[in-house]
């Protein structure tokens, strides 16, 4: 394929942007690239890819999967070139095949494993085109940004290779029918013995039969639309899981996957049912692309999940939890209340939830808060739930409306001022839900923990 004039200039001026930032010791994970795809917006159709592509998308758990995901490879041996430290969308990807490539754009790197954002994929899968795609799942995310679980069904749905094999999320009724005709394998988890099915959610997105289109009935839900569901008029029914979990040991910490007929044994990584599903997802597709069962159970046996996204600790008599709870995201933001509900022990809890470059803004969009769960809140174990930032009186509002005491309550304008509030004599766990934009404020929050609590254990 003959390649114009003005893609060496760009991949030129990206290659020298890169050097330039990495001299003012930069990070050169975005800018390159979004200055080249400025320059020529057909950068990433010219450029070479390399021989063999992985591509992590879904709304909740990508970033996690993608990491557990090259931890394995890496662990086994295998060179590959990846986005982990960089962007998820296509300026982000861009760069990273800019550092990869000679200056005629000839790509050096055999391998790739790529976290794809999944409203960005019009933009990056019809040039990258994975030979194998993980998504996660698919749910409800920001309104502002995502509309709607269909609208980014249809999105992948369209842009998708008919050559990339598929590993899709079994008990998912809606991103387990991506590209039906596409090469696939399946991961689930089996409902365990007395897991109750929870139909508290606010929202379910999976109403109807993606085949005749009435109306499905679920035999278990697990959160949200992520369970069992079958079609009463065509038979329709979630598919089988090639990797599913028949069995979550809490004790031992081990999971044991029925493995197309054959049950394996592996480390539980974390024992959230989120952590357990990408875990599960990452053993598939790693399996998939010819790892051996010895060789995944190494490298996992090792893994730790990013503090960034959960983190425990000890601090003085009490315990600390942090959870990213993704503001904007009702899905992942009531996974994080459940999980603070079923916590043993009394606790306290420090939501700090706003978007920090939303509150930068004279109006924000809050609607996300009324199809959040927060009623799991609504629990006697729970004896303090304190929020900060600009927007506390609308979450005041929210709480109320779960049912929750007024007088469990604390409201401040600033996150930072939270901890001020905090009552540490009633309760042995300290919970933080935070924002993905608000590291700085949970870091300040963190010290004063220390400083209020005693020193780490």
């Amino acid at each position: 394929m003959k390649k114009p004039i003005r893609f060496y200039l760009a991949v030129f001026g990206g290659k020298i942007m890169i050097k330039l930032m990495r001299l003012m010791k930069r990070n050169a994970t975005n800018l390159p690239g979004e200055a080249s795809l400025i320059f020529f917006p057909k950068l990433l159709h010219y450029i070479d890819m390399p021989e063999k592509v992985i591509a992590i998308t879904g709304t909740n758990g990508k970033t996690t999967v993608s990491n557990m995901i090259s931890d394995i490879l890496e662990g086994n041996g295998y060179e590959f070139i990846s986005n982990r430290f960089g962007g998820n969308v296509d300026t982000g990807i861009a760069s990273i095949l800019l550092n990869d490539c000679s200056f005629a754009g000839k790509c050096r790197a055999k391998m790739a494993v790529f976290e794809v954002d999944e409203r960005s994929a019009g933009r990056i899968l019809p040039f990258v085109k994975p030979d194998y795609l993980v998504c996660t799942n698919l749910q409800r995310d920001s309104m502002k940004r995502n509309a709607h679980t269909e609208y980014i069904f249809n999105f992948l749905n369209s842009n998708i290779s008919d050559k990339t094999t598929l590993i899709l999320n079994a008990d998912d009724i809606i991103s387990s029918s991506l590209k039906p005709e596409n090469k696939r394998a399946y991961f689930g988890i089996k409902r365990q013995p007395d897991e109750e099915s929870n139909d508290k959610s606010i929202i379910c997105d999976a109403v109807l039969c993606p085949k005749c289109h009435a109306h499905l009935v679920f035999d278990f839900k697990r959160y949200n639309h992520i369970g069992l569901a079958h079609c009463e008029k065509c038979g329709y029914k979630n598919p089988q899981a090639n990797y599913c979990v028949e069995k979550i040991d809490y004790e031992n910490k081990k999971l044991v996957i029925n493995h197309n007929g054959v049950y394996e044994e592996y480390p539980l990584v974390e024992s959230r049912i989120t952590d357990i599903y990408n875990t599960s997802s990452a053993i598939a597709l790693t399996r998939e692309f010819g790892v051996s069962y010895e060789n995944v159970v190494k490298i996992l046996s090792k893994a730790k999940i990013v503090k960034t996204r959960y983190d425990r600790y000890k601090l003085g008599n009490h315990e600390v939890i942090i959870s990213l709870a993704k503001g904007q995201n009702p899905v992942a933001c009531s996974g994080v209340c459940h999980a603070v509900s079923k916590e043993s022990g009394n606790k306290a809890v420090i939501m700090i939830l706003e978007d920090f470059y939303d509150a930068q803004r004279t109006s924000e969009n809050l609607a996300w808060i009324y199809e959040t769960d927060f009623e799991y809140l609504n629990d006697e174990s729970i004896k303090q739930i304190i929020v900060g930032g600009k927007r506390c009186s609308d979450y005041l509002l929210r709480l109320l409306m779960a049912g929750i005491d007024r007088s469990k309550i604390s409201i401040c304008d600033s996150e930072t001022d939270t901890v001020s509030f905090l009552k540490p004599e009633n309760v042995e766990k300290i919970m933080i839900m935070y924002d993905l934009f608000n590291t700085k404020s949970l870091e300040t929050i963190k010290t004063q923990l220390e400083e209020k609590l005693g020193g780490k254990k």
